[in-house]
């Protein structure tokens, strides 16, 4: 039996986890250069504050699109252009008397805006925050309301966290919003600035016997991704060469995003990544406690390192994960997670076997999935009659009935256009009544892919541990290039140390299994969520691995259920280069706006 605390002394918030931090190095910054928007400048984990949204969101996107860090890209792209107009000759050359004059207007009134917060703290001088604060202990100590925190939302910065740990917190489906740094448009052949490439070590690993083996197999990953990266373009170049309808611009980005998708299937979980987050008061403190209390160190360290930083802004909302209340929550968790592997040592007896059944299998759906949505739809208007008797009056109509009155919900999307198109449809969404019926999938994919995957959440799904017994899988345009043999050389050597490492600790293990590595989980969706994924991620600049999974799931689901999906668009297209139509159409774009 494993053996489960019930005891809160120690807090989990007292563990000193520095230990577990990833290797970060602060940027820095001039006198000149220092920002009140956000705050702290040193550390990897910052909430951005003193920000219009729509500037917050711009700059989160730009943030999940380059090397650099969130605060760099604010002073390079925000600051200074407004508090230097003129050093951009270019541009300022390209101004009128009226127009410099208004650019300088602008510099000073930006300039008396830093000069404030700077000299009050921000907006805290201004409003009385601390009535708010009272209020808020005051509301949750009488009447326990949780519901007020949800009223506030706070945007938090997180640089340097593994991929193992972004999972981890991206798996918060509710109340919280992330915008992680792209594996698609950012090259991680970059080292730090101590010399070392972006992948972090476990804290666990550091002074055993495994931490030298573990960095020469990672650095193995990384120097093979970086050597290869502009061969391997050049080699794409010539497989796919420029159409007659694509701009020398959509050329190259549409190529360089198929090098790196085929790439990083060599990167290991431990690669380094960077996260935007926006949250209610409500989702942070769920997370925190999340994370607090996690059996890896690194994953408690970033569960402390948002506390601590939220406290300095919000401090209200993140009270009770250092309290009594808090720790309970914690341990209540890791409690669970023993449980369940004591369930399933006795259940199984050790005898596990991995069987992979194509990339999508559909263990169970509604059978009578055409009742559920047509009786929830009807609902609302059908006063005073109970759901039970709408159900009952439903399932007396025949099949067929059904299924044409399917088809008059169903044909409301396309505004009376019988060819309408998928990209015209998909943000209509079908009715809510499609979230009462259920289809539960289990689900294999390539590390990379379950991390796009694993970004929606209007649905459950929970994995098993990041491994490699499964096997591995690769693009056939790497299997038939000339880097086959260093790719698979490489992928191999972190395989064979991956188990040699699970045999000890199999959630540390996680950190070296590269993206390419097969992966194991499952989907509850809706047939609401069916639609909208099917609709989305089979588009032609998806990734060709997760379409094809995205297309097994719409077809089994569509022959257990065929009037429920009879109308869902997926495109069934083969799109090896799944960037190129995309660029097209942004280059068009572009040039009408001019």
């Amino acid at each position: 039996m494993i053996e489960r605390r019930y005891t809160v002394e120690p807090l989990p918030y007292t563990q000193n986890v520095e230990r577990f931090a990833p290797p970060y190095i602060p940027e820095n910054f001039t006198e000149e250069e220092r920002q009140p928007f956000f705050s702290n400048l040193d550390k990897p984990v910052f909430v951005i504050h003193h920000l219009p949204e729509e500037v917050i969101g711009a700059l989160s996107s730009r943030y999940s699109r380059t090397t650099d860090g969130l605060r760099r890209v604010f002073l390079r792209e925000y600051i200074l252009p407004i508090v230097n107009p003129e050093q951009n000759k270019q541009e300022w050359d390209r101004l009128n008397s009226e127009q410099r004059l208004e650019a300088l207007k602008t510099k000073a009134k930006f300039l008396d805006l830093l000069n404030f917060l700077s000299m009050h703290e921000g907006i805290d001088y201004v409003v009385n925050i601390q009535r708010g604060r009272k209020f808020f202990d005051k509301w949750l100590a009488e009447y326990g309301d949780d519901s007020i925190s949800e009223m506030g939302g706070v945007h938090i910065a997180i640089e340097g966290l593994s991929n193992v740990a972004v999972k981890e917190i991206e798996d918060k489906r509710v109340g919280i919003s992330p915008l992680e740094k792209s594996t698609r448009y950012v090259s991680f052949s970059d080292r730090r600035p101590d010399g070392n490439y972006l992948y972090a070590v476990p804290g666990e690993l550091i002074g055993t016997g495994f931490e030298s083996p573990y960095r020469l197999v990672a650095d193995l990953l990384f120097e093979t991704y970086s050597q290869i990266s502009g061969p391997y373009l050049d080699y794409i170049k010539e497989c796919y060469p420029k159409d007659e309808d694509e701009s020398e611009n959509s050329f190259n980005n549409s190529r360089k995003a198929k090098r790196s998708d085929d790439l990083r299937d060599l990167l290991p979980f431990a690669t380094q990544t960077n996260v935007a987050l926006f949250g209610n008061g409500r989702a942070f403190e769920d997370l925190i406690n999340r994370l607090m209390d996690h059996p890896l160190g690194e994953i408690r360290f970033w569960g402390q390192a948002i506390c601590s930083e939220l406290e300095k802004v919000v401090p209200s909302f993140v009270r009770r994960p250092k309290t009594q209340r808090g720790a309970e929550v914690q341990i209540y968790r890791t409690n669970l997670k023993k449980l369940r592997e004591e369930l399933s040592r006795r259940i199984f007896n050790g005898s596990k076997t991995s069987v992979r059944k194509g990339w999508a299998q559909l263990v169970s759906f509604n059978a009578k999935a055409d009742i559920d949505i047509l009786s929830s739809f009807l609902f609302p208007s059908a006063s005073p009659l109970t759901l039970s008797e709408i159900r009952r009056q439903i399932s007396e109509i025949s099949y067929s009935d059904r299924e044409k009155m399917l088809q008059e919900i169903l044909k409301e999307r396309k505004f009376g256009k019988a060819d309408a198109r998928r990209e015209e449809v998909r943000f209509r969404k079908v009715p809510r009544a499609f979230e009462n019926a259920h289809y539960l999938f289990e689900v294999w994919a390539r590390g990379g892919d379950y991390r796009d995957l694993h970004r929606h959440r209007q649905l459950t799904q929970e994995r098993q541990t990041f491994g490699t017994e499964r096997g591995y899988d690769l693009e056939s345009e790497v299997l038939a290039s000339p880097f086959k043999i260093q790719i698979v050389e490489a992928i191999e050597t972190a395989g064979r140390f991956h188990k040699i490492m699970a045999s000890e600790n199999p959630e540390v293990a996680q950190y070296i299994v590269p993206f390419a590595y097969i992966q194991h989980w499952y989907m509850n969706l809706s047939a609401r969520e069916i639609y909208w994924m099917a609709e989305l991620r089979t588009s032609p600049q998806g990734r060709p691995h997760y379409r094809t999974i995205v297309q097994e799931i719409s077809r089994q689901a569509k022959v257990v259920s065929p009037s429920i999906f009879s109308d869902m668009m997926v495109d069934w297209g083969d799109y090896s280069i799944s960037r190129r139509e995309s660029e097209k159409k942004r280059e068009k774009k572009l040039e009408v706006i001019g």
